[in-house]
């Protein structure tokens, strides 16, 4: 898997670079056709609400491409809570595959049998 890594508006030190690799290269563990993995880190310092540390996520699926967005206080809190939110998203889009994938071979399977094996009358 490839993954991208920019920063807007700081610099990204390179112990930052490495948590947010390993955490993103831990998604192959879900699901192992990820493409690529594109990863935005920004900082906006606020008047108002202090600073603002987000987190966007996009992964590429051979189908499908999944993204998240967080926003918190600290960059490795949102780096971490981003993590856990594609990481649910990438589970379900699994399962609902896998399902899909299932019920298919189900109906193929019901179908083959039937006219295979003729019922018996009353």
């Amino acid at each position: 898997m490839k993954i991208i890594l920019t920063g807007k508006n700081f610099k990204l030190t390179p112990s930052l670079k490495s948590y947010v690799t390993d955490k993103i290269s831990h998604l192959e563990k879900y699901y192992r056709e990820i493409l690529k993995a594109k990863v935005e880190l920004d900082f906006d310092r606020n008047q108002k609400s202090g600073d603002i540390n987000r987190v966007e996520i996009w992964l590429y699926l051979p189908e499908k491409t999944l993204e998240t967005g967080i926003k918190a206080s600290e960059m490795h809190e949102a780096i971490d809570l981003a993590y856990e939110k594609i990481a649910n998203q990438l589970i379900r889009y699994k399962e609902k595959k896998y399902s899909r994938r299932m019920r298919k071979l189900r109906k193929s399977s019901d179908k083959n049998f039937d006219k295979s094996y003729p019922q018996a009358s009353k």
